[in-house]
């Protein structure tokens, strides 16, 4: 056995070893799930101060202004008051490429296009053309437009090269051509960018490409083209693990990348990963903001003034939106300026080289160490050192995270834990499963068969073997007058009338959910709310009263059937704190109650004899009483053995034929009583005494008072006299 452990402790850490070293998809979609858990867990926090801010062409910008494109003529205007309100660089992430068709050059040949009857041309009115207009506004300003990866296109040239410290690497992200701008817009243009943004199989977007090789062409992403310009930056340098002395395998790979005096670290295919704040309204101005109004707007100056301003659009039909890790949709151009807020902050999210290499050694590290300590056949010690280590893995991974910005995937350490742990524990456990179904089987012989089901999921929270107090809903139902029933009956016949009796009852209960104390010759007790716990024990007790009834009506027709009796029943019901568990001797062990609201529902039980009622309940029961139930305060008993007195209650449902005359004329006696006033009290009594009730010996309880009434007429009640009764019997 230990050989076997031993070698399937080590055959699991090799194939998790090999599983980090081959790198397979499924589980980079895996570690994909955790880094975005961690981004959800502990997201970079927003920094109200950031240089960079959004002008959204939202929803309501193309309400106001049209659809889109707009006229380049809007855009112009939109530059001019960009830089009017002191943006220090404007970065577009919309595209220019086909000429202004609202221009007025242009609305000739617009119209005709699909018409007869157009003048060939308009009257010269002197209007500059649009796309004229827009390169106007731009030149010579730092502003950065922007290009997109294409299957074909053009092929652009870059305003400032990016310089390679080695050989460029050979997976960067590269497309034959792109989708550009007019000529014009390009030349007039001090940067230009791409926004080709990528996204990961599951359409998740988590990195973005910071150079793209397009046609040759080394390209910069725009966030770090505008970031240029804002710094009067010539170029940027790509960084590589030829020219950093990085140990790179054989292989040319991205390590990092300078835009003018920032540098920030990059993944080994040239894309940076963000680490996200999330949408932020501080952070957007809508478009329709910005050109409304003539002159400077103070408020709009204090949000733009110095910072970056990034151009464009979360509007739905315009298809540019990005789902990330944080937020479902939202504008891409969001992501440019987490970018740029990340650098400019100096806050990373890095997986470096070496990262992997550590997992394979903490994958190595912990599947030895649980492999030694699964030799040790110690199931407990084996649990608690999986637990500590699956638990310092994802714990490290989010601390890492957190505190440093590293990436470190705790999934193929945990699944060594479970790998090892798992088979080892497994085959302890087939060892001594012989020893375990002779203990299992002693332990079912010492409890109730019908508890042993409900309580194989969670023996210790069930059966609480070293004892646990809960509040428990308890009953007790006993038969009336068994001795005067069964008096000169044969055995065999008392046998079979409360078997027949006890077994309905306990069909009814368990039906209720109830859980079978014990017989006690003519009576039953069972709770509610343990072993399985349940929120509604009261209620589901009260619920209980009906079926009780119904199982009580169906015995005593099974027993007329046979020539027995019928058979009358008391019910008491009371809610409470009590000690259940395992009790007993070592030899014969019982799952039971005890406690003070156990005695106190055996002494309701004893009362329903005094009052002539079917049931009595305890204040704490009736107070969850459900709809269709109605309790009638029947007396405040301080019950024997208890010091505190209760009120005692009869429920009912509430249709029950001459409950609401009772429930009246009782109430109106007892509130008599109580105030001392005798005569009222005793003719409201007589009264009730003259009602003919089938759920009440009218008779019996009235003369209970009237007893009470005539003894304080002989001596009153002390001062502060609440009522209360001390009730001498037990049962």
């Amino acid at each position: 056995m230990r050989r076997a452990i031993l070698g399937l402790g080590l055959g699991a850490t090799a194939l998790m070893v090999l599983l980090v070293w081959l790198a397979l998809p499924m589980l980079a979609r895996v570690q994909d799930a955790v880094f975005d858990g961690y981004q959800r867990l502990s997201p970079r926090a927003y920094d109200s101060g950031a240089s960079v801010h959004i002008i959204d062409i939202d929803e309501a910008s193309l309400a106001a202004y049209g659809q889109w494109p707009w006229p380049r003529s809007y855009m112009a205007v939109l530059t001019d008051r960009l830089f009017d309100h002191g943006a220090a660089a404007v970065g577009f992430d919309v595209l220019f490429p086909e000429p202004d068709r609202t221009s007025p050059e242009r609305i000739v040949e617009s119209w005709s296009r699909f018409a007869t009857g157009i003048p060939p041309a308009l009257p010269d009115l002197g209007l500059v053309p649009h796309d004229t207009r827009f390169a106007e506004a731009i030149t010579g300003r730092p502003v950065v437009l922007s290009v997109a990866g294409a299957p074909e296109g053009v092929l652009p040239q870059a305003r400032a090269g990016v310089a390679v410290t080695g050989d460029v690497p050979p997976n960067l992200t590269r497309f034959p051509a792109a989708i550009g701008n007019l000529p014009d817009l390009t030349a007039a243009a001090a940067g230009i960018g791409t926004i080709s943004l990528g996204r990961n199989a599951d359409g998740v977007t988590r990195t973005v490409p910071m150079v793209t090789e397009i046609g040759g062409t080394l390209m910069p992403s725009l966030s770090a083209e505008v970031l240029r310009l804002a710094q009067g930056a010539g170029g940027h340098v790509l960084r590589t693990t030829q020219g950093s002395g990085e140990v790179s395998g054989g292989t040319v790979a991205a390590v990092a990348m300078r835009t003018g005096a920032l540098e920030y670290p990059v993944e080994a295919d040239g894309t940076f990963r963000i680490r996200f704040t999330g949408y932020r309204p501080e952070r957007v101005t809508s478009a329709t903001e910005v050109l409304a109004g003539d002159g400077i707007d103070p408020d709009l100056e204090a949000r733009l003034a110095g910072r970056i301003v990034l151009v464009g659009s979360s509007a739905q039909g315009l298809f540019d939106i990005r789902t990330t890790p944080l937020d479902g949709q939202i504008a891409a151009v969001t992501l440019h300026a987490e970018i740029i807020e990340q650098i400019m902050a100096g806050d990373f999210l890095t997986r470096p080289d070496w990262m992997a290499g550590l997992e394979i050694v903490v994958v190595i590290l912990m599947g030895l160490l649980l492999t030694l300590l699964q030799l040790r056949e110690r199931p407990v010690l084996g649990l608690g050192a999986a637990f500590v280590l699956v638990s310092a893995a994802i714990l490290g991974g989010l601390a890492a995270f957190s505190l440093f910005g590293l990436l470190f995937d705790p999934v193929l350490p945990v699944l060594t834990v479970l790998m090892v742990y798992v088979p080892g524990t497994t085959l302890g456990y087939l060892a001594k499963d012989r020893a375990r179904r002779v203990i299992r089987a002693r332990f079912a012989y010492f409890l109730p068969p019908e508890l042993i089901g409900r309580i194989e999921a969670n023996p210790v929270d069930a059966l609480t073997p070293d004892g646990a107090e809960r509040e428990l809903t308890i009953i007790f139902i006993d038969m009336r007058g068994f001795s005067t029933v069964t008096e000169g009956m044969p055995p065999d016949r008392v046998v079979r009338l409360v078997n027949t009796w006890l077994s309905a009852l306990a069909e009814a209960l368990v039906d209720a959910g109830a859980t079978i104390d014990k017989f006690m010759g003519d009576a039953v007790m069972a709770f509610w709310n343990a072993p399985i716990a349940r929120p509604d024990h009261a209620e589901a007790a009260l619920h209980a009263l009906a079926g009780i009834e119904a199982a009580a009506v169906r015995a005593n027709a099974a027993l007329s059937a046979e020539g027995l009796p019928p058979v009358a029943f008391g019910i008491g019901i009371n809610t409470g704190p009590a000690s259940v568990g395992l009790m007993g001797s070592r030899d014969r062990l019982s799952y039971t109650a005890i406690g003070d609201s156990v005695t106190l529902a055996a002494r309701l039980e004893g009362l329903t004899r005094v009052y002539g009622v079917p049931n009595c309940v305890g204040d704490a029961t009736a107070a969850h009483l459900p709809a269709g139930l109605r309790a009638v305060q029947l007396d405040l008993i301080a019950a024997r053995g208890l010091t505190e007195a209760a009120p005692v209650h009869l429920v009912l449902p509430e249709n029950t034929p001459g409950l609401e005359d009772f429930a009246a004329t009782l109430a109106t006696a007892r509130a008599a009583y109580l105030n001392r006033n005798w005569t009222t009290a005793e003719d409201r009594f007589t009264d009730l005494a003259t009602m003919d009730l089938p759920f009440c010996d009218t008779a019996r309880l009235a003369q209970l008072y009237l007893e009470r009434i005539a003894a304080f007429l002989r001596s009153p009640p002390p001062p502060g006299w609440d009522g209360a009764e001390r009730a001498l019997a037990k049962r």
